[in-house]
């Protein structure tokens, strides 16, 4: 048998799926006497996220391209994703602390899980479409093959 964790990581993108395993992360951090840590994860620069800019592309998504464009869409994308999770929590007594994480998603969140001390891994089923997740898997599938702690899924 392991120990308890001694700290929830919840990975949120804004989805219900991601947002009910906030709620369920709180729940248990109450019981456990534990903090909860929301996670989002978001690709290091424009190029990880889009690829190289085209001609084609239109002038509102090349804005991403520019000084400061990335950092607010980070920001515009991080606040949605915790304020949806914070949501779905409601009141609670457990500490809910708000990390943004920077790379893929499954390996930005195996990455921090690694290096924290007593975590365990609380996350959504799935966000992307079952032929997506056929094609190119998911990030819970990710994650659930590679962590080197305790993952929990909630559907």
């Amino acid at each position: 048998m392991t120990d308890l964790p001694e700290i929830l990581l919840v990975p949120v993108d804004g989805s219900t799926n991601s947002s009910a395993a906030a709620s369920y992360a709180a729940r248990m951090a109450e019981k456990l006497g534990v903090p909860v840590r929301l996670l989002f994860a978001f690709p290091e620069t424009p190029l990880d996220m889009f690829g190289w800019p085209k001609e084609s592309d239109r002038a509102e998504d090349l804005k991403y391209f520019s000084p400061g464009g990335f950092e607010n869409l980070r920001k515009e994308s991080s606040s949605k994703a915790f304020a949806a999770a914070r949501e779905r929590i409601g009141q609670t007594t457990a500490s809910v602390e708000e990390q943004v994480i920077t790379g893929m998603p499954g390996k930005a969140i195996l990455d921090h899980a690694a290096g924290s001390k007593g975590a365990m891994i609380i996350m959504g089923s799935r966000g992307l479409s079952k032929l997506s997740e056929v094609l190119m898997g998911s990030t819970t599938q990710r994650v659930l093959h590679h962590a080197k702690c305790p993952v929990l899924v909630i559907r």
